[in-house]
């Protein structure tokens, strides 16, 4: 029996030393990977980084987000040193006004009503003219306005 436990005592000893060298093989193995993952995680950061700045390059920063830290915009119209201003028309300032357009050829068209139509639906008596109407329309192109006059008619018998 003593060969039995001497052929199975050197048959563990070989399985622990088999195993002794696998273990070595794998520590080392574990370490290279080890490095190799940090070194992936290094370009994965300088990666996302680029992206990031490209990103902002391209499309701008989102002002729906958040607001930057430290802006003063609306908060003081006052006008000191480094304070700015709300875009827009700011108030108590005069606005634009209308266009002047007295520059522009006018051609003058009149609208009238025809003779037979000038007449009192309810009482039949006459219209006659009082004043005038006008009003301005310009081109699509800009280069001449027109100016269409309409008479208003009234009932003589309404007339002051």
């Amino acid at each position: 029996m003593d060969s039995l436990h001497t052929t199975e005592l050197a048959y563990w000893k070989a399985e622990a030393e088999r195993l002794a060298g696998d273990n070595a093989r794998l520590e080392v193995e574990n370490a290279a990977l080890r490095v190799r993952v940090g070194e992936l995680e290094g370009q994965i950061g300088a990666l996302t980084e680029k992206v990031t700045t490209l990103a902002k390059l391209v499309f701008g920063t989102s002002s729906e987000k958040s607001k930057p830290v430290g802006s003063s915009v609306g908060k003081d119209i006052t006008g000191g040193i480094g304070a700015r201003r709300p875009r827009g028309q700011q108030s108590g300032s005069a606005g634009h006004g209308r266009r002047d357009y007295s520059a522009l050829e006018t051609i003058e068209e009149i609208h009238d009503v025809a003779e037979k139509e000038r007449i009192c639906p309810g009482c039949g008596a006459p219209y006659a003219a009082f004043g005038e109407e006008t009003s301005y329309q310009i081109d699509s192109a800009g280069t001449h306005r027109t100016t269409p006059a309409s008479p208003p008619y009234l009932p003589a018998h309404l007339q002051v």
